[in-house]
This record gives structure tokens, sequence and C-alpha cells, in this order.
């Protein structure tokens, strides 16, 4: 076993030291929509980086693609995942089609980069990740929130210890979405998992903050979108959660965190928020006006306020509070359509998030706030938790959250 333990190791040095080698790593794109055209084109842009060839299920929108980047068109999966020029694939497909690109990728050889959510079970999930793992290659769950700048800075001052010791998180993305002339992939729950899923943003945060809840209790139902013009998903989504403690605070009898959050199309007045609160102060990025809010005790028990931009510059900011007032009566406006030229920060945050994945494969280095990208951590987390709040509106009661394999499965 150790001999075998050796080899695998040694082969994956060997494939790492061979990409150090190339001039430039070669990548695949699995699905030539919205999300595939994002990175298509930033991968132009990427210096080392080629576009070697694409596959999609509908063989005229691959021909297209491949024709506008530059790249071969793959005639089936199969061929793209034994293509000799391509290191690793990137995976846009529609949520429900991410895992056999994945496994089938993983065993070929090819490093793994997954859009969100990565998978629609934390059983899938898990298989994904062990095919890479079997096969000595990296996977990425590209969860973009983590590569906004603003959520980054919010990060740093938690663990600074800005705010102190962290008490409640409070998440809200909620908006209206009326009926729209075709009803895609993302309004159907089989496809896209429903809002808690493709929109996991949030989720996901929470998770990067606090870690795994120890308990979730949900609320979800489809309450006003019913007939044509609309899918299937519930359009209102509440979910609570406790966490434990860390020992020493525990050992003081204080009780753990508690966060909360909110997710839907049944709101008129909607809103898009993580608030973050502790002992000291509290943090609101607040992403429909594009800011970060925080507040800290002062002198005398005054507050003192600070406001600190999400973005990378202010057009970025200010394009993004453009596109909420542009759809805030008909959120579904904005679904990514293939063919549809997103936001300049989108196209920032999808660049940054690429950069690191390419960084990754070419020193086999990454930085520390995306390390549980890599490891398995937050895409297992994540997926733990909108599991166990799906189990908990099918329960109609609190579901406890647990590791079924102990910290093996938890990327340690």
């Amino acid at each position: 076993m150790d001999g075998e333990l050796r080899t695998a190791a040694r082969e994956g040095m060997d494939r790492k030291e061979d990409l150090e080698m190339k001039e430039r790593i070669g990548y695949g794109i699995v699905g030539c929509g919205y999300s595939g055209g994002i990175h298509g084109e930033n991968i132009t842009k990427l210096p080392g980086a080629r576009l070697a060839a694409v596959w999609d299920v509908d063989p005229e929108r691959t021909a297209c693609f491949a024709r506008d980047y530059g790249a071969e068109p793959a005639s089936s999966l199969e061929q793209l995942c034994e293509h000799p020029e391509v290191d690793a694939l990137l995976i846009t497909t529609p949520n429900h089609r991410h895992v056999q690109p994945a496994v089938m990728g993983a065993e070929k050889g090819k490093h793994i980069f997954c859009e969100k959510p990565v998978a629609l079970s934390f059983s899938d999930t898990k298989k994904m990740l062990q095919a890479a793992r079997d096969n000595q290659v990296h996977f990425f769950a590209a969860h973009t929130t983590n590569f906004i700048p603003g959520v980054q800075a919010a990060k740093r001052l938690l663990l600074e210890g800005a705010i102190g010791r962290l008490l409640v998180i409070e998440a809200v993305h909620t908006d209206w979405a009326g009926p729209q002339r075709e009803v895609g992939w993302k309004q159907k729950k089989a496809l896209s998992g429903g809002h808690l899923y493709h929109h996991m943003h949030e989720a996901e945060l929470i998770c990067q903050l606090a870690g795994l809840p120890q308990r979730v209790y949900a609320l979800g139902r489809n309450l006003a979108h019913f007939g044509p013009g609309f899918g299937d998903e519930e359009d209102v989504m509440m979910l609570l959660m406790d966490f434990p403690t860390a020992p020493p605070v525990q050992q003081m009898g204080i009780p753990g965190i508690l966060a909360s959050l909110t997710i839907g199309s049944a709101f008129h007045q909607g809103d898009h928020f993580v608030k973050i609160q502790g002992e000291k102060g509290g943090i609101r990025l607040d992403f429909k006006e594009s800011r970060i809010l925080v507040e800290l005790a002062g002198e005398k028990g005054r507050m003192v306020t600070k406001q600190f931009p999400l973005h990378e510059t202010e057009e970025e900011d200010q394009e993004r509070r453009e596109g909420y007032q542009k759809n805030r009566f008909d959120a579904g406006k904005g679904f990514g359509k293939p063919g549809m030229k997103t936001s300049g920060w989108m196209q920032s945050i999808f660049a940054s998030e690429l950069a690191a994945f390419h960084q990754l494969l070419r020193r086999g280095e990454i930085r520390p706030e995306y390390r549980s990208l890599v490891d398995g951590t937050a895409a297992l987390r994540c997926m733990k938790l909108l599991d166990s709040a799906m189990e908990s509106i099918e329960r109609q009661g609190p579901v406890l959250l647990s590791w079924e394999g102990g910290e093996e499965e938890n990327g340690k």
C-alpha cells in the first residue's frame, strides 16, 4: 500500500512539474452558455493560458463558441476529456450536469474547475472530490463571492477581532421575479436545485465565516409563482442555524453563534445583504448598494461608522447598484442567458477566481483565504448545509448536521 501511495504522489508531482514546464496551460470548457462565455473571454486575457477545446450538448452552440474563441470543437464529452492539449476542464453546464464531466475529466487526468453549486447533493459532491483525489488532480470549487474584494475585507476584519467575538449572522437575498417568456433551466428545480442551491452564495459565506452549523431549521414553499412563465422552485426559503462554540468560550458557559438566511423571489421590497454582528460592533455587506458599512464601539459608548467599497473600482460598484435598480421589478430579466453580455463587476470576479486556479496549476500555490475552495471544505460544508435545510423542510423540524466520515470528509 505504501508503494502505491508513493507512486500516486510521484505521478501527481510529475503532472504538476509538466504544467510548470509548459509555456501555456490548455483549458477545455464544458458548457458553452452564459458562464462559459465569461470564462472563455477571461482565458483569452490570461497570460500563459489558451482555450484548447470546448464542448456543449448543443453541437451548433459548440461550433459557434469554438469559432468565437479560436478553440477546437469537441464532438463529445469523452473527446474533450481525452484531448491531449487540455490540461484542465472548466465545468460551466447547468447545475445538474456537473458530476459526469468532473468525474470523467479527473479520471482522464484533467484538473477540475467547477462552477457553483458544485453539485445538487452532498453525496455527488463527495463523489467528485474523491475522483479528483484518486487521480491526483486539483478540484476547484468556483464560489465567486469569495473573490469580491469587500467580502475578503470583511473576513479580515472579523479575523483581526475588529468587532470582537462573533454573535449573529443575518443574510437576506430577496427580490421579485415576474413571468418569463421562456422558462429556463434556472427556474426548474430538478435542473438548478432551486433558489437555495443556485443562489448558494450567502449560505456558503455563512459557512466561511462560522463553519458548519450543528443544527438547521428551514421552511420553504412556493407562495406566488404558478402557471405559465414560472418554474417549480420554492419562491421563499427561510433558514435558522446555530453553531458550536470554540472550547474556551464553551467552558465559560457562553452559547454559540446564531445565523439566519432568507432567500427567494416573492419579495417586491427585496434586499441583498449579509450582516455580521459581534460584541464590539458590526459589519454590513450591502450587495444592493455595493458597499461595506462597519460600525465599531468608540469612546464614551459612541459608535464609529466607516464605509468601504465592495468591488475593485467605483465604476464596478456603480454598475452593480444600477443593475439592481434596472431589474427591481423583475429580477428574472437579469438571469444569465447564452450570448448575454455580463456586467463588468461580474467579469472581474470571474477573472480573479480563474487567475487563482491558474496560479494553482502553474505554481502549486493558493492564497490562504482560498484554500477551502481546493481542499474540499467549502464545497462539502455548503452542500451539507443545503441538503440538511431541504431535509428540514421535508421533515418539518430541525436537523442535526454532522460529517458522516469524520474529519477526512471535511477536507482536513
